[in-house]
């Protein structure tokens, strides 16, 4: 596994996931990011090589959401590894841009390079540009602060 410093500088993004109203961080390429990599993709789908990405969850919908938790795993991060990010790098790197509600079905992206909302797993999913962190609960927010 690659340093949290070399992830950083290869452009991976800090996020955070909420499942069974647990809240989790990640540090992961935005393609890991991208619920619906088929509609993003779609060239993914003939690309045999490719087709073990994310334990196969392309587009990850109610029954491809273990396979995908299980391929990012090796990718969450602990809180005081989060804070660590902040304290430590420039804001271009540190920045929480992700928030996956999958208990609410719903994604809060600040990443204004591509419209994350626009790849929902599907239409019972919402996806809003907005700050993430406004979704995280306060005492999560005062630790890694």
């Amino acid at each position: 596994m690659k340093s949290i410093e070399q992830r950083l500088r290869e452009n991976y993004i800090v996020g955070c996931i909420k499942y069974k109203n647990n809240y989790h961080f990640y540090l992961m390429p935005i393609a890991w990011w991208i619920l619906n990599y088929e509609k993003y993709s779609p060239s993914i789908l003939q690309d045999v090589s490719r087709q073990d990405f994310r334990n196969g969850a392309l587009n990850v919908t109610d029954d491809q959401l273990e396979p995908f938790l299980t391929a990012i795993l090796e990718d969450q991060i602990s809180i005081p590894e989060v804070k660590s990010i902040i304290e430590n790098f420039s804001e271009e790197y540190s920045e929480i841009l992700f928030f996956i509600d999958f208990d609410r079905k719903e994604y809060i992206s600040a990443f204004c390079d591509i419209e994350i909302e626009t790849y929902l797993p599907d239409e019972t999913w919402t996806g809003k540009f907005e700050s993430p962190t406004d979704y995280l609960p306060k005492n999560i927010v005062d630790q890694i602060k």
